[in-house]
């Protein structure tokens, strides 16, 4: 088996060595435009003593073009935002089957011609939404589906993190996450709650954005955003409030539903999910302790090769996750539009 990676950044990296330790004898190719080598761990943290082309054997292209040589069996997509499309335009009009790092795109060129290019082909192009392999959101699902609170009234969801942080081996700025034209900012970075939402309870009926760059921070992109989303669910419209942020030192991740039975919260963090039912006396406490983040990575990665082999359609193949990334797009716009006004 051979897999082609476009990008062996941070994120890039954690999915080759995945591969390598779920298929040992996988032949490895990648595309290459920077020169760094060094070994970028789990942690986020670099080793320059060691080289990751030496390390794994990795067939270097100058190309995707070139790469074709290569025969991969599927590719890998973690470049900066900005380069999603048009990589993975090229790797599905050659039928390579694609596992897409999220977010999809940050606009919409493209965006629609590679839907129906996926389709017409046959060719999977799943995106990396891990977050849905997380077995607090998959109890999550099954609660709400079971309705356990009734009626919803509001969902409530915090994001709050570092991002200057994130990376210790370059610059907060050089980071594609705070670069407009590399696709950075908040809601697109931070868009797996988003997708969540989407996943759950459909399209939203309306959405109103505040926000923008508020920090002080040297960047050209959204750092705080407040997102009021309309949303039907059953036969009431509820409020959805969404806050999200990247330049807040203490991290607080956290996805609160509250209905006429009492509440569901996720602390994404700790990843507990505690059911509180009051009116029936009901309360459960899930606690993960084995769970660990490299988890979901190699939930998503086992899924994706599985559905490959079997022909089923992935959980997050880009037909069923594009709703909710066209909700982000929809806040990119608006907030693009309050800014202008400015």
């Amino acid at each position: 088996m051979k897999a082609l990676f476009i990008g062996l950044g941070g994120v890039g990296q954690r999915h080759l060595r995945i591969l390598k330790s779920l298929y040992p004898n996988i032949q490895i190719g990648s595309v290459r435009s920077r020169g760094n080598t060094f070994e970028i761990g789990d942690d986020l943290k670099i080793n320059k003593n060691v080289n990751i082309i030496e390390k794994y054997k990795i067939t270097v292209f100058p190309t995707i073009s070139k790469a074709l040589e290569f025969v991969p069996d599927f590719a890998i997509v973690a470049n900066p935002t900005s380069f999603h499309i048009s990589s993975t335009t090229k790797l599905i009009k050659n039928k390579i089957p694609v596992l897409l790092e999220k977010p999809i795109s940050n606009n919409m060129r493209g965006l629609k011609k590679l839907l129906k290019l996926s389709k017409k082909n046959k060719t999977t192009v799943m995106v990396g939404y891990m977050m849905r392999f997380n077995p607090c959101v998959i109890q999550l699902k099954k609660y709400i589906n079971k309705n356990v609170l009734g009626n919803l009234y509001s969902i409530i969801v915090t994001i709050n993190s570092f991002m200057p942080e994130w990376h210790k081996y370059e610059g907060y700025n050089d980071f594609y996450a705070g670069q407009k034209k590399l696709g950075g900012g908040v809601v697109l970075t931070e868009i797996h709650e988003l997708d969540i939402i989407s996943w759950m309870f459909g399209k939203p009926k309306k959405i109103f954005v505040v926000g923008g760059k508020l920090s002080n921070l040297d960047l050209d992109v959204e750092d705080t955003v407040g997102i009021l989303m309309e949303q039907r669910v059953g036969r009431r419209n509820i409020p959805v409030s969404v806050n999200m942020s990247f330049v807040q030192r203490a991290p607080i991740r956290n996805f609160l539903l509250l209905g006429e039975k009492g509440s569901l919260e996720w602390n994404i963090l700790k990843n507990t999910l505690k059911y509180n039912n009051y009116k029936d006396h009901i309360y459960k406490e899930n606690n993960f302790l084995n769970f660990d983040r490299n988890d979901m990575f190699v939930s998503q990665m086992s899924h994706f090769i599985n559905c490959l082999h079997t022909k089923k359609i992935p959980i997050t193949s880009l037909e069923n996750v594009i709703e909710g990334h066209m909700t982000a797009l929809l806040v990119k716009k608006k907030l693009d539009c309050l800014s202008n006004k400015l």
